[in-house]
């Protein structure tokens, strides 16, 4: 009973963090869009919002229940803050909003390589491949295949409790907020983009390249928060002024029912075996 209380109070705020990112952004696509897609696309999208918030919420908090009462414990954990420990308020400042920023970007390397494994094995990109099949992008309609947070286990949550621990030490509420935004800010469609900044933090035009149906675009910009990796590792595109991109997959359409979001890609390997 416990698990389902904790599960519910996961899936109300995770919930509550999407609808307040999406309608924000959604409010800035009509001003500032550079598509104008259908309302149609939207609601859609916000249908399998809640279905994917629901399975993976549920999952998540009974795995970390388990992970928790096992006691495991990371090899290395680096507290941020003791970094940005100063006199000068003004670096104390800066600090709060460097750490989160480094902390995630920590996160986001074991993110990076799981990503270029869902574009490189067959078996991971059934699932992804429903990600990369919509064609109207928006801040709504930007779903993930419902597995994929549960194939984060043993690519990010497993190797992370192991290996590290990255503490930021204070962070104001609002980082939190923004950071928490990234994933719908990345899939919208809004002109208004990070400038100079996207070289440390993935903004959506970035992200876009990574959707992209051009070939010269294809297996480029893996990171989710950050740019940085792609930078070290040479999968980094940045795009051009007015560079955007149309997105989508030729193999097939994004899912058009709650049925077909869930089971389609199983019915797909099964078809291959």
């Amino acid at each position: 009973m416990e698990y389902l209380a904790l599960a519910g109070k996961g899936m109300v705020d995770y919930g509550w963090r999407i609808l307040y990112a999406s309608m924000i952004l959604f409010v800035l696509e009509l001003i500032f869009g550079w598509n104008k897609y259908s309302l149609k696309s939207r609601l859609r999208g916000a249908l399998l919002w809640v279905v994917y918030i629901a399975i993976t919420v549920a999952f998540l908090t009974a795995f970390n229940a388990l992970w928790n009462k096992l006691g495991v414990t990371p090899l290395v954990t680096i507290t941020l803050a003791e970094y940005f420990a100063s006199e000068n308020k003004l670096v104390t400042i800066l600090g709060w909003i460097a750490a989160p920023i480094l902390a995630v970007m920590a996160s986001d390397f074991f993110y990076y390589w799981f990503h270029r494994a869902q574009h490189t094995w067959a078996f991971l990109w059934a699932f992804h491949a429903e990600h990369h099949a919509i064609r109207e992008m928006s801040a709504w309609n930007s779903n993930h295949h419902w597995t994929e947070e549960i194939f984060r286990i043993p690519f990010i949550m497993i190797p992370m409790s192991l290996l590290i621990r990255v503490d930021p030490g204070f962070v104001p509420v609002i980082a939190w907020l923004l950071i928490g935004a990234q994933g719908q800010y990345i899939h919208s469609h809004t002109r208004l983009s990070l400038g100079p900044l996207r070289y440390i933090v993935a903004d959506n035009r970035f992200h876009r390249i990574h959707h992209s149906v051009e070939l010269p675009h294809w297996n480029r910009n893996f990171g989710s928060f950050s740019s940085v990796w792609d930078m070290v590792f040479r999968t980094a595109y940045f795009p051009k002024r007015n560079e955007w991109p149309d997105t989508g997959l030729d193999e097939h359409d994004e899912a058009q029912t709650v049925r077909e979001y869930l089971f389609r890609p199983f019915q797909k390997l099964r078809g291959k075996a």
